[in-house]
């Protein structure tokens, strides 16, 4: 059967009707000509529809639902709203343009359309953008290819990926091909993740792999939701065989805060999957510190604090804090090298002596000096060690001092509205406990069955003060992060969703604007139980877990008479 129109062979205007030559006001005129059965006009085409309608004839038009312009023979409408009628979505009159149309939500597609069109960060689309913004018209059939909020891929979210079958035993191909060029990618205009993955295997491996981390740690559902949807991004544009920079990573669109970020590098780096390119803070901070100096004898420093850092075949790595430390007190004297040698081989023992000589206490200064010229000499960098010998003098010591009567005040008013502070008070200023022996506690530790405070060395009597600031502090902790799987009593919200203590950045934030530290805070707390039992040092040795040099170290603050006290020799109180 001829399925192509004819022109009508009298008028040569219309379509002549199936099986005849002519059309129907030629073969009929006496009669009205018949409505179309789709849209009802009296525009008559050929078999009982207009032209536009016609389910067979080629039309270039606009959909009658979206307004969309297209080229299609699907009866005056377009083929997705022609799939958004058959889905059954019943007809009424959409709130936002006012049309009486098929509805989805109370909305019509082309608001559906609209809303989609707007740039949003992990976002629903807001359904009555088209009031405010007004409609932007696009081409019939299109938006599933050009927009990314069509998806074309499989009907499982990335977010809603729970153990699907073979996506726990990805493996690392065996051969890689390497690229010609490395290009830094920005993911900063990425707005919704519908791009078609690289490798959906892949894709399916790590959001399985990300969704058991999530129940481990404790994820929240909207943290959870972030961290699947920025990795399904990041393993759809790169490759199995090509690791993610932490730099690409970090371009990611932040939309509360930087813990999805966080934790995205946190699965990628649990998965092997992370190149960690980030710069590190502690290189920056010595290259700042030593940008001053000579840079001959700058390239010398660097070679004693790598070896401080990173240690050496007979050297253990030391802490990032001593690393610091040291080179904060051999600064001042490369800067005075710096204005008379070009290197540190020209430094002489004199010189060396006569700077410590004008130091208030150089015992510090002298520690760092003799380290990096050891180094240096054990490098083979310097003909002799000029800090060979060189006393460091006396330890600086300094007697512990009580709080004024305002500090305890303030910090009492302090405590009443927060929690967090009133347990740390309670922590350190009765329990006498190390600062980082209270960010490690576990929640275990308070045992309010037996009123004890117990971990590890640690076991003292749990009193009323302490017992009622862990209750409501352990309370705002379920309340806040119901969900965490952090064993540590204090959390954060960067350590909730992890099983790391925090950090000492932390209790700075806590004490910030309180005349005190938490230092200050225990020593007031073992000088105050030094007043009660007049001054014993063995009795703090035993109540607070200290060495006896500790023990009179304190005790200098009730008897400054010192030589009273280097009568009393640490072996003698040990043996008493």
């Amino acid at each position: 059967m001829n399925l192509r129109p004819r022109p009508c062979t009298q008028c040569g205007e219309k379509v002549a009707e199936y099986g005849r030559r002519r059309c129907f006001r030629c073969l009929y005129p006496s009669l009205p000509p018949p409505i179309c059965k789709t849209c009802g006009s009296d525009n008559h085409y050929v078999g009982g529809y207009c032209r536009r309608c016609h389910p067979r004839v080629v039309s270039a038009d606009s959909c009658s639902d979206c307004f969309a312009w297209g080229i299609w023979r699907r009866r005056g409408i377009c083929a997705a709203c022609n799939s958004f009628r058959n889905r059954g979505h019943q007809a009424g009159r959409c709130p936002t343009c006012g049309r009486t149309v098929p509805l989805k939500k109370g909305v019509c597609r082309l608001c559906h359309c609209q809303a989609r069109a707007i740039p949003r960060t992990w976002q629903r689309p807001d359904l009555t953008t088209a009031a405010t913004t007004g409609q932007q018209l696009f081409l019939a059939d299109q938006i599933r290819r050009v927009h990314l909020a069509g998806r074309h891929r499989s009907r499982t979210s990335p977010v809603t990926v729970r153990h699907q079958a073979g996506a726990l035993y990805w493996t690392v191909p065996r051969w890689r091909q390497d690229r010609l060029f490395e290009a830094a990618r920005d993911m900063s205009r990425v707005t919704v993740p519908d791009v078609a993955p690289l490798d959906p295997a892949f894709t399916d491996y790590v959001a399985a792999q990300a969704d058991n981390h999530a129940d481990a740690q404790g994820w929240s559902p909207g943290l959870r939701e972030r961290v699947q949807q920025s990795l399904f991004l990041l393993t759809a544009v790169h490759g199995p065989h090509e690791p993610i920079k932490a730099s690409t990573v970090a371009t990611l669109p932040r939309q509360q805060s930087r813990r999805a970020v966080l934790r995205v590098t946190e699965v990628l780096a649990t998965l092997e999957l992370l190149n960690d390119d980030r710069p590190d803070p502690l290189d920056e901070w010595i290259h700042r510190r030593l940008s001053r100096v000579h840079p001959e004898i700058s390239e010398e420093a660097l070679v004693w604090i790598n070896i401080v850092r990173h240690g050496g075949p007979r050297r253990r790595p030391r802490s990032p804090a001593t690393v610091r430390n040291q080179l904060t007190s051999a600064i001042p004297f490369l800067l005075a090298c710096s204005e008379r040698y070009r290197t540190l081989r020209q430094v002489t023992r004199g010189d060396l002596t006569e700077w410590l000589t004008q130091c208030a206490a150089p015992h510090n200064e002298a520690v760092a000096l003799r380290s990096m010229f050891k180094t240096l000499k054990s490098q083979r960098l310097l003909f002799t060690n000029p800090a060979r010998g060189v006393s460091l003098g006396a330890r600086p010591d300094t007697v512990p001092k009580q709080l004024s009567p305002e500090a305890i005040q303030s910090m009492a008013e302090a405590a009443a509205t927060d929690p967090a502070l009133k347990l740390l008070v309670a922590l350190i200023g009765i329990h006498a406990l190390y600062p980082h022996q209270a960010r490690a506690l576990p929640v275990s530790a308070i045992d309010f069955v037996r009123g004890r405070l117990a971990h590890g060395d640690i076991d003292h009597p749990l009193d009323t003060f302490t017992r009622q600031a862990a209750a409501d502090y352990i309370e705002l902790r379920r309340e806040r992060w119901p969900n965490t799987r952090n064993p540590h009593l204090f959390i954060s919200s960067q350590t909730a969703y992890s099983r790391t203590a925090v950090t000492i950045g932390w209790m700075h934030v806590v004490l910030r604007g309180l005349p005190v530290t938490a230092q200050q805070l225990r020593e007031d707390r073992i000088l105050e139980e030094a007043a009660v039992t007049g001054a014993d040092p063995q009795h703090l040795c035993v109540v607070f877990n200290i060495t006896p040099e500790t023990g009179l170290r304190y005790i200098r603050f009730f008897q400054p008479d010192q030589a009273d006290i280097d009568d009393a020799s640490p072996s003698h109180l040990e043996t008493s």
